[in-house]
């Protein structure tokens, strides 16, 4: 039997994305891939404040849908992951700034982010809500007038609610989601926009503070962003997308954490 015969799909993955795109790279350097296989480790962001997709563990380790896809990304490399922790605002400049390999840290994929990461296929989908305490009357995007709304910074509620608020909304910006969601629930905000998954662990939580969605904003799809040149490992990605949308992982996991059925994904 030949090597050709033995190799895992892993490795033969690896060596599929190594190829044309690993020859894009100066000669005598070693592209992302080939030295995230050398070196047996992947470096990948890890924000822990925004639950479903990142938290912290009962044993202080990082859990989520995001921090088991990234597990699965590294168990299918054959190799080990590190996470690095960045808030939401970091997510970019880490991976820009060499921190990481790679963002898999629910980015929604959009024209402004796509003009500084590259985005493979995306492995998840999320609804951004206005959600707050019921005796908040909000109905619709008209409603917002008068209120403050609390917003996290650098996330696809940051871009789409203040396009929707009507004139007379009170905005509110905090650097993470611990954060709004606290001014929430302290009411120092009226209500404040999020995932519906962030919205529904903060209900579950805090069943006293009667949480409840308002309205929905819109739906995105995440995926994972990569430096741009990095051409090497966004082929290993997508390829690693397609085949897991195909063998039920990316939807077991995404159920597992969430608590809802992963929607039917679209292909960059």
């Amino acid at each position: 039997m030949n090597r050709r015969h033995i190799m895992g799909p892993a490795a033969g993955l690896a060596l599929l994305a190594a190829g044309p795109a690993g020859a894009q790279t100066p000669q005598g350097s070693l592209g992302t891939l080939d030295r995230i296989i050398r070196d047996r480790k992947i470096r990948v962001t890890a924000e822990v404040t925004s639950p479903p997709f990142g938290i912290l563990g009962r044993d202080g380790q990082p859990d989520g849908s995001e921090i088991e896809t990234a597990r699965q990304l590294a168990r299918d490399l054959g190799v080990e992951v590190e996470f690095v922790q960045v808030t939401a605002p970091q997510r970019i400049p880490a991976l820009l700034a060499g921190r990481a390999d790679i963002a898999i840290s629910s980015l929604s994929i959009t024209h402004d982010r796509a003009k500084t990461v590259m985005f493979a296929s995306p492995h998840g989908a999320l609804s951004i809500v206005i959600a707050g305490p019921q005796r908040t009357q909000i109905r619709s995007a008209a409603d917002l007038a008068g209120k403050r709304i609390g917003l996290t910074r650098a996330t696809l509620e940051e871009a789409t609610v203040p396009r929707i608020a009507p004139q007379g909304t009170n905005i509110v910006f905090f650097d993470d989601i611990a954060a709004t969601i606290q001014a929430m629930l302290s009411g120092q905000v009226d209500a404040a926009g999020m995932s519906a998954f962030a919205a529904k662990s903060v209900a579950d939580r805090n069943p006293r503070a009667g949480i409840e969605d308002k309205f929905t904003v819109t739906t995105a799809f995440y995926g994972a962003a990569i430096k741009p040149g990095d051409y090497d490992l966004l082929q290993f990605v997508n390829t690693w997308v397609f085949l897991n949308k195909q063998n039920g992982v990316l939807a077991r996991i995404y159920q597992e954490k969430t608590g809802v059925e992963l929607p039917a994904l679209p292909t960059i």
